[in-house]
């Protein structure tokens, strides 16, 4: 990927006062580092300089010149150099392309030199060596907060592109009322395809993506033209395709997820075959633009809540879509760990699914494949203890569709969508399965009442109207 401060460069100049010189990352601070770290601004300047040279320490292993946007110290200089240390050895999804934007705004460099001194309190405690982290991270937080808030307080400033840059960071703290703000100065400047940055236009996709996953609500942004990516899944998605084909496309419950299967079968698709390139995936855009897509048709799909009656005809198929929008969410969380990424998200949405497979007379025949692939997920990510009723209907769906064996189940879930590389701890799944498929009819009756006893079976008043609506 070019790097994001290509735009921003000058042909190479002579290093001028003002510009802070960064060595290796190994090196130890020295007072002509902290001389030459003079800043163009001062901490209460909110203005960024225009020839912002932004570097690229993965040239050769350090930097070089740097315009800080803040007045730079040497406990600053340090943990800077300690964050380029991380780049170099740690692979964190969009670490790299952050660091360069955050060097463009104050409020911005505030919040990364918090998180970097809470980082490396982390690092350094799990090497058990003494360090109090308290006054650095707050002492950076609270500067960064105070510059956001005259800018914000400021009309000709409160929508500045950098000012997206600074909110962005600080989004960790407090999900919906940030990405409320940046979606205000975006629709102020007339959308998200306004902002320049085409990185910063990812990010703030993929904050959107990651807040709606979390909240459980409608992405706030449409998809931008630079996260859109052609993926042709060849014969990876022919047994989805054939499934869909028997599906009736009219069925007003049913139909709007075909989208979504498609777009997210086809993600799972290019994640097996590029899996194992590592450096594919290093600065998270790739995985964004994989992703993101898939994210957005699923957290798209409108909730619709469960009918009171049971008899309704639109019961079990609405279980059946919100079993599938919830265990989808799941599989892309599980997807994005293996890739790097944090999924606070899955938390949630395992308990959502966990309480819609034990709502009482849903017929799980509508659509048995689906059903199956959506519970053999869900079940997957479980700890053992938690999914005995997983295991129940992943079997009753079993012999639903003449299915004898964890086996054969698993090539049915394949066939739906699969990533190899989520797969741990499949094969303790597939025990349980197997233990359970093989007892007597009766045993597996016992099961089901010793589980739905300890698990408690949901009344129809505690509906999908709660899980599937969503806010």
């Amino acid at each position: 990927m070019k790097d994001i401060g290509k735009a921003r460069r000058r042909s190479p100049r002579p290093v001028r006062d003002g510009d802070a010189l960064v060595g290796p990352a190994a090196a130890v601070t020295s007072e002509s580092d902290i001389r030459a770290s003079r800043s163009l601004l001062n901490d209460d300047t909110d203005e960024v300089p225009g020839d912002l040279v932004v570097p690229s320490p993965r040239a050769d292993g350090s930097l070089h010149s740097v315009v800080f946007p803040i007045k730079m110290d040497s406990d600053r200089l340090t943990l800077s150099r300690f964050m380029f240390e991380e780049t170099q050895i740690a692979c964190r999804p969009f670490h790299f392309p952050w660091l360069m934007m955050a060097l463009s705004d104050p409020a911005a460099w505030h919040i990364t030199l918090a998180n970097a001194a809470w980082h490396r309190y982390r690092k350094c405690k799990a090497e058990e060596s003494d360090f109090a982290p308290d006054k650095e991270v707050m002492t950076h937080y609270r500067l960064s907060l105070q510059s956001i808030a005259r800018r914000l307080a400021d009309p000709t400033k409160r929508n500045d592109e950098g000012l997206v840059v600074a909110i962005a960071g600080l989004i960790c703290h407090n999900l919906r009322v940030h990405i409320e703000e940046i979606q205000r100065i975006a629709q102020t400047k007339g959308g998200l395809g306004s902002l320049h940055n085409p990185i910063l236009r990812l990010m703030v996709s993929w904050l959107d993506l990651t807040a709606a996953s979390y909240l459980n609500i409608s992405p706030r942004f449409e998809i931008p033209k630079c996260l859109s990516l052609e993926i042709d899944p060849g014969n990876d998605t022919r047994c989805l395709e054939q499934l869909l084909a028997t599906w009736d496309e009219e069925c007003p419950d049913l139909g709007d997820i075909m989208g979504a299967l498609r777009v997210t079968a086809a993600a799972a698709s290019y994640v097996n075959r590029h899996i194992n390139d590592p450096t594919h995936w290093r600065d998270g855009t790739a995985a964004l633009r994989v992703l993101g897509p898939a994210l957005h048709e699923i957290l798209s799909l409108e909730g619709r809540p469960l009918p009171s009656n049971p008899g309704d005809k639109s019961y079990s198929a609405r279980a059946a879509r919100e079993a599938f929008r919830r265990a989808a969410l799941v599989f892309m969380a599980a997807v994005k760990i293996r890739l790097g990424f944090e999924a606070h998200d899955m938390a949630a949405h395992l308990d959502a699914f966990r309480q819609i497979s034990q709502l009482p007379l849903v017929d799980w025949a509508v659509m048995p494949e689906l059903n199956l692939w959506a519970h053999v997920v869900a079940a997957a990510r479980e700890k053992p203890e938690d999914r005995a009723w997983h295991v129940f209907t992943i079997v009753s769906i079993m012999q639903i569709l003449g299915l004898e064996t964890a086996d054969r189940a698993f090539e049915v879930v394949r066939g739906v969508m699969w990533v190899d590389a989520v797969a741990e701890g499949d094969n303790d799944l597939r025990r349980e399965i197997d233990r359970l498929a093989s007892g007597s009819f009766g045993r597996r009756a016992q099961d089901l009442q010793a589980v739905s006893e300890g698990v408690g079976l949901a009344g129809p008043e505690s509906s999908l109207s709660t899980e599937c609506t969503r806010g």
